[in-house]
């Protein structure tokens, strides 16, 4: 037998003949005509080689190897039934569930407190782990499974990610309150002139690169005098310096509301940071992930 001749329909007939014993009752059960359930049971017993049911007058009497085969036809068409069987609702209050998120710093710094404040009250069951940026890994890691979300921006993502543009933030400088030559503003020719803070590449690489465009553009380059680890190491110490940083506003109104920074509007054009959730393919119609996706989009939108 060629199992590219098997026919769930034909077996689901061959079920209902086992249990009616009768063309006509399995017909009426079936919704089909006798000739066309009697057609069926001619193709079935081709392809067994076996007549499978056998007239009588009381109706039909099964085969021996009707009898062996009765069962395994119908786990194979309860398998096929569960295999295609729509996945479960997701219920967060319920679940347990931990989900990888890639991101900026600055992304995690405004995303995480509102993420867990929902999560701690809706689906305190669920774990969230943030990973720094890593974009030459990223594609294959949301492949594999190793992280679920990416959140940040690629200018050409892959055929098999899907996307969704959450929000968008323009860039700031911040300086120390009681900075010598810097008050509420700063000129093109004061920020390339300073000293600069900024966080290690590659986790900022599209944002510095947006920068050092602009200075670029000048035909200029910048001094950074500190590459920190982390937002909050490069605030402190430009809160202690004379050192100047670029940030997204969000960050550095965040920032300046804990420290002594004031907060100056960006001297150059620079494009706005855009910011991104990517999910693989693989991922898209999971229930679980659909529930994450959304929760922070709404988060998103609280920004």
């Amino acid at each position: 037998m060629n199992i590219r001749e098997l026919d769930f329909g034909l077996l689901q007939c061959f079920t209902t003949l086992m249990s009616e014993r009768s063309v006509s009752k399995s017909a009426l059960r079936l919704g089909m005509s006798q000739p066309a359930v009697s057609h069926a049971l001619a193709r079935l017993r081709r392809l067994f080689d076996d007549p499978l049911l056998i007239k009588n007058r009381g109706g039909m009497t099964p085969t021996t190897r009707a009898i062996e085969l009765d069962p395994e036809i119908r786990a194979l068409l309860s398998g096929a039934e569960h295999l295609l069987r729509r996945s479960p609702d997701f219920s967060p209050e319920n679940s347990r569930v931990r989900f990888t998120i890639m991101s900026p710093e600055f992304v995690e710094y405004l995303v995480a407190p509102l993420l867990m404040t929902h999560i701690e009250a809706h689906a305190p069951g669920i774990d969230i782990a943030f990973r720094t940026s890593d974009p030459e890994h990223a594609p294959h890691w949301l492949e594999s499974g190793e992280i679920d979300i990416r959140l940040g921006w690629l200018t050409a993502p892959p055929p098999l990610l899907r996307f969704k543009l959450l929000f968008r933030d323009s860039f700031a400088c911040i300086a120390r309150l009681n900075h010598p030559h810097l008050k509420n503003r700063i000129t093109p020719a004061q920020f390339i002139e300073a000293a600069h803070a900024r966080i290690e590449l590659p986790r900022t690489q599209v944002s510095s690169e947006a920068v050092d465009r602009a200075v670029a553009a000048r035909g200029a380059r910048l001094r950074i005098a500190l590459q920190a680890q982390n937002a909050n190491t490069l605030a402190h110490a430009v809160a202690r310096s004379n050192l100047i940083s670029t940030l997204p506003v969000r960050l550095a109104r965040a920032m300046a509301a804990q420290l002594p920074l004031q907060v100056l509007p960006m001297p150059l054009e620079v494009p706005d940071a855009r910011i991104a959730m990517y999910w693989h393919e693989r991922t898209h119609k999971q229930p679980a992930h659909r529930w994450f996706r959304q929760l922070i989009t709404e988060t998103a939108r609280a920004l």
